[in-house]
């Protein structure tokens, strides 16, 4: 049997390859958890503090300063949101500004081709580059093309893309605050029928196009597409800390920010139940991706685990087999995934800690005793 530091020097390579990958996957899962677990806390924390405005007479007699809050009504917006050069004015928590500049772009395909030689037919690839003109979102570096004569992009964009936010939303008579109104990010397209009073400025299928001819742009010409999120009059509810009558973040004893925003009118319980939905969704995205990370990791180093497994008796039914590892190596990271989400689970919550562990160390304990029982056999 090769000798574990000959079956390294041997695949030295894929062996720290999988090493890395199974250092980030994880890293990953342990700071996934983590922040679940913190997550679930903190949304608990702020469940249990969290008050629903009934924004009647006798709450005016009352301060709410520094207490959890939960509104919900319709956004009442200050001033409006504009763009004087487009003729667009509306009140908005936030209007979005997308600006594409028509530009080339560079694209290339690889070409093989056979070249005869004197007893010999050898292949010979080449790159061949072609230039097409599109619609960008960002600058395109005409420098860095293979042939840039006659292919020059412009160096910047006239007009930037950006995000205008009202400077004064409310909820009722309480504000909210610039945190809040980031939130709001279900954008709908703005469409008007009212043209810029610039006649350079062609509105075309809601579309805003600095150009001579909408049908056919030049590189350089730009077309603008506007965007709105939080519609005054929409219904929106929120729960954030009160802080001088402006709804902001709310940081929990463990130092966990806690912002809901959700379209609609809810109440606070359906909020929560609806933040632990995402989160979970979240939570399991990441696992996922940390998990694929230690199986592959585990992969790449099956040979070293399988010399390493040999030599111990009670590990030697997780070795992975020789022929066929991806079973073995299936098990071997799903135990150590378990293992390490347990790890960040058991000192908060630590039931569902000890079962993930237990969860973990199950294909150990099953593989061991079968492994026992066919010794007893024999």
């Amino acid at each position: 049997m090769p000798t574990l530091r000959d079956t390294f020097r041997a695949n030295w390579l894929i062996s720290v390859f999988g090493i890395i990958l199974f250092l980030a996957g994880a890293g990953l899962l342990y700071w996934n958890e983590g922040r679940a677990v913190h997550t679930i806390l903190a949304l608990d924390e702020a469940f249990a503090e969290v008050y629903t405005m009934q924004f009647t007479e006798e709450e005016q007699d009352q301060s709410y300063e520094q207490r959890v809050v939960h509104l919900s009504g319709p956004i009442l917006c200050g001033e409006p949101l504009t763009e004087p050069d487009y003729n667009i004015q509306i009140m908005a928590v936030n209007l979005r500004r997308r600006v594409q500049m028509y530009q080339w772009v560079e694209d290339s395909v690889s070409e093989s081709s056979f070249v005869e030689t004197i007893g010999n037919v050898d292949t010979e690839s080449t790159r061949r580059y072609y230039y097409t003109r599109e619609w960008r979102d960002k600058l395109v570096d005409s420098n860095s093309f293979n042939n840039p004569h006659g292919h020059a992009n412009p160096k910047r964009f006239p007009i930037e893309s950006a995000v205008t936010v009202a400077d004064a939303v409310f909820i009722g008579k309480y504000e909210l605050g610039p945190a809040v109104k980031h939130k709001f990010t279900n954008y709908k397209e703005l469409t008007s029928d009212i043209r810029p009073e610039d006649s350079s400025i062609k509105l075309h299928l809601g579309l805003y196009y600095h150009t001579n001819d909408v049908f056919n742009p030049e590189v350089g010409d730009l077309r603008l597409h506007f965007s709105y999120a939080g519609m005054e009059g929409e219904y929106y509810s929120v729960v954030g800390k009160l802080v001088k009558n402006k709804v902001t973040p709310y940081v929990t004893s463990r130092g966990v920010r806690v912002l809901l925003v959700y379209s609609g009118e809810l109440s606070a319980a359906e909020m929560f139940k609806q933040e632990h939905r995402n989160q979970v969704l979240h939570t399991w995205y990441w696992r996922f991706v940390g998990c694929v990370l230690i199986f592959f990791g585990v992969t790449c180093n099956s040979k070293l685990l399988r010399i390493s497994f040999l030599r111990v008796p009670l590990l030697l039914a997780l070795a992975p087999d020789a022929q066929f590892p991806i079973g073995g190596n299936f098990i071997i990271a799903f135990s150590l995934a378990l293992t390490i989400a347990a790890v960040a689970w058991i000192l908060h919550r630590p039931v569902i800690g000890a079962c993930l562990l237990l969860a973990g160390g199950s294909p150990y304990v099953w593989l061991t005793r079968n492994l026992v029982d066919y010794q007893r056999v024999d």
